[in-house]
């Protein structure tokens, strides 16, 4: 047989044993329902703030090209049109407004760090 296939096999067998045995530990220490959804919103949380955090990157992208499309529109207009300036401001301020759409509705999942739980907020009180 090929070697590289054997090598193949291998890797496959081995990593799903290897992370099998990595999780034995945290599946004994889930004590409930309560516990298996808590472990499953703390990724989710990490997620959103990582959404949060590449839509102002991308947004404030956005608008520094807007800037730079405008400055080549107003040397020659017929190589850049307007409406991709336009269109990339646009983009960027939905980009930037768009964590703080979750913020101001209450609706993100939140890490706390003082004692390492999760909030979800439902609603104003």
């Amino acid at each position: 047989m090929n070697v590289r296939f054997l090598l193949y096999i291998c890797i496959l067998i081995l990593f799903p044993v290897m992370a099998i045995a990595a999780d034995e530990q945290a599946v004994e220490t889930v004590s409930g329902i309560g516990q298996v959804a808590e472990n499953l919103l703390e990724p989710l949380g990490l997620f959103s703030n990582f959404i949060h955090t590449a839509c102002f990157v991308l947004g404030v992208s956005f608008l520094f090209a807007s800037i730079i499309k405008y400055i080549e529109h107003r040397r020659s207009p017929l190589m850049v049109p307007i409406s991709t300036v336009v269109f990339l401001i646009i983009a960027g301020a939905a980009l930037l407004l768009l964590p703080l759409l979750s913020v101001l509705s209450d609706s993100s999942v939140s890490i706390l760090s003082d004692n390492n739980s999760l909030q979800i907020p439902l609603g104003k009180a």
